[in-house]
């Protein structure tokens, strides 16, 4: 199996394993697992001083896009796991709640309910 098989397979695993996340700690269990120090895609990255010059730049690309798409897909679940639980604890607190989106960023508007 070639780097770039052995990225794109990875990148496939991770994602699938990503959209069966059901907690913040499983979300972040995972970041470690593909992302951190001892994960596959460092361990794959420590091994491009071994390929051709020519192979270098390809592979690369390839590992950032990569990572890339782990990351995306990570901070869009946490970004919803904190969204969640900002609306349970308001909830919890009698609260109304409207979500809005304003330029990338999250605003939110809290109306009593008395």
């Amino acid at each position: 199996m070639t780097m770039k098989e052995r990225l794109l397979a990875l990148k496939a695993e991770a994602l699938q394993e990503l959209q069966q996340v059901s907690s913040s700690q499983q979300l972040n269990d995972l970041r470690v697992k593909y992302l951190g120090k001892k994960g596959p895609l460092t361990e794959i990255l420590r091994g491009m001083g071994a390929l051709s010059a020519e192979e270098r730049p390809v592979i690369g690309q390839v590992a950032n896009d990569v990572r890339a798409a782990i990351e995306e897909v990570l901070e869009a679940k946490q970004a919803e796991y904190q969204r969640q639980e900002t609306e349970g604890r308001l909830i919890f607190l009698g609260m109304d709640i409207q979500w809005q989106k304003v330029q990338r960023s999250r605003r939110i508007i809290i109306t009593s309910k008395r």
